[in-house]
């Protein structure tokens, strides 16, 4: 059950945690510091707005890399608010801006509701109006700005994303064989794909050797393996890991291979 506040703990010093979070881990990698530029801000201003409500910063809870906008998918935002129900102490969730924390009005609504029984409020270093009814209001109208605002977007994006495509353009990671890459073109960044010249031609070999009829997607792989082919490096596997069998048999269905570009179920022919 909630713990219910009683004048001890009113009297007791007021606790807080600090909720810093990107949206991508492209925010992340922006400079000589490890946690990049953003999270360094977000916890000055956070302990800063601590400072102002008489509050000492007892945790905080770092979420780098996350572009979801539903609280759910958020493991780190998911540990924090069961570590602040377990405590039972803890009197404010300071984040840098309400769009840190909530995208979705409906979560924001049912959080803060679910948090307000143990005696704890959401706050915002950007706008605090308090406790009161109006300041209520105010934060309700900033989550469904919030929310308008990411499923914009989020809709502008991906009439972007099916335009490129239907041009004929590769949209997310290049497949085995390929390179992402970044052209200058006058003034313009064109972000595009060209044929690795590293793994391209193992995976031309990989699909002339299954077309003979003679290799199963274990001979395939040991083949392959022989050759030198390698999956593109990982955090995991530094210098690439030996190629699956489960990709293998993936790679030989994708029909990208065949210069199709997929988006949305629709088919276009790729520049690729």
């Amino acid at each position: 059950m909630p713990p219910q506040r009683n004048h001890i703990r009113d009297a007791r010093p007021k606790q807080a945690v600090l909720y810093l979070r990107v949206s991508t881990l492209g925010q992340v990698n922006t400079d000589y510091d490890p946690e990049g530029i953003s999270i360094p801000a977000q916890r000055q201003a956070g302990r800063r707005k601590a400072a102002e409500l008489g509050a000492t910063v007892v945790e905080e809870f770092i979420e780098p890399g996350k572009t979801a906008t539903s609280i759910d998918k958020r493991p780190k935002f998911q540990e924090m608010i069961a570590w602040v129900k377990a405590q039972a102490d803890i009197d404010y969730i300071i984040v840098y801006h309400f769009n840190r924390i909530f995208r979705n009005s409906i979560d924001a609504a049912i959080t803060k509701q679910e948090l307000s029984k143990y005696g704890v409020r959401v706050v915002s270093t950007i706008l605090d109006m308090g406790e009161s009814p109006e300041s209520s209001l105010v934060e309700s109208i900033i989550h469904a700005v919030d929310q308008y605002q990411s499923e914009a977007s989020g809709a502008d994006i991906a009439y972007k994303l099916g335009q490129k495509v239907s041009r004929g353009g590769s949209v997310g990671r290049a497949p085995l064989g390929y390179l992402n890459i970044r052209e200058k073109i006058e003034d313009r960044e064109v972000r595009t794909v060209i044929i690795d010249p590293k793994r391209g031609p193992l995976v031309r070999m990989a699909f002339e050797l299954y077309a003979t009829g003679t290799y199963s997607f274990k001979d395939l792989a040991d083949a392959l393996t022989d050759a030198g082919l390698r999956m593109k490096p990982t955090k995991r596997h530094p210098a690439g890991a030996r190629i699956s069998i489960h990709k293998i048999g993936r790679m030989l269905r994708d029909r990208y291979y065949l210069g199709y570009v997929t988006y949305k179920g629709a088919e276009h022919k790729g520049w690729h």
